[in-house]
């Protein structure tokens, strides 16, 4: 399940980056960084970690097949459903994002995934579930004007 996740997230990877590059201009007008420069430094780094996940991924499953060895099932369930409960979670983000708008689309989030798999850290968890979201928004939103979604937001900020 390791392998084909890290697959998985390699080929996603890939199509966010040929994507980014085909639909915005990498230069502007005037020769300045246009729209497309982040998401190609985005885009090839999600690469080069991802590339590395996957090759070590499928080399942890050809040193188990070759000494016979299998994840109990039990181990493999609990893949199962971590990985059911985090495309959930990005999907709900993605849902509300327009709706709700990027800071408590970010903070909800952040703090169930936290809630999830950081259990019995109630305080890290709460303080993190808001940091992280407004660290974010000042960063996008104000220095780089990139434009966040506002949501129900969008007469208070």
């Amino acid at each position: 399940m390791q392998l084909f996740f890290s697959l998985a997230l390699l080929v996603s990877s890939l199509a966010y980056t040929v994507y980014g590059v085909q639909t915005l201009d990498l230069f502007d007008s005037i020769g300045r960084p246009g729209p497309g420069y982040f998401p190609l430094i985005i885009g090839l780094m999600l690469l080069l970690c991802t590339t590395i996940n996957a090759v070590k991924s499928f080399k942890e499953r050809a040193a188990l097949l070759s000494e016979e060895n299998t994840v109990s099932d039990e181990a493999e369930e609990r893949y199962v459903k971590d990985t059911v409960v985090v495309v959930a979670l990005i999907t709900l983000f993605l849902v509300t994002l327009n709706v709700l708008g990027s800071i408590i689309s970010m903070m909800l989030f952040v703090g169930l995934f936290l809630s999830y798999f950081n259990k019995g850290k109630l305080k890290f968890n709460i303080i993190y579930s808001l940091m992280l979201p407004i660290g974010v928004y000042v960063l996008f939103d104000i220095l780089l004007r990139a434009g966040l979604p506002k949501g129900i937001l969008s007469g208070i900020i």
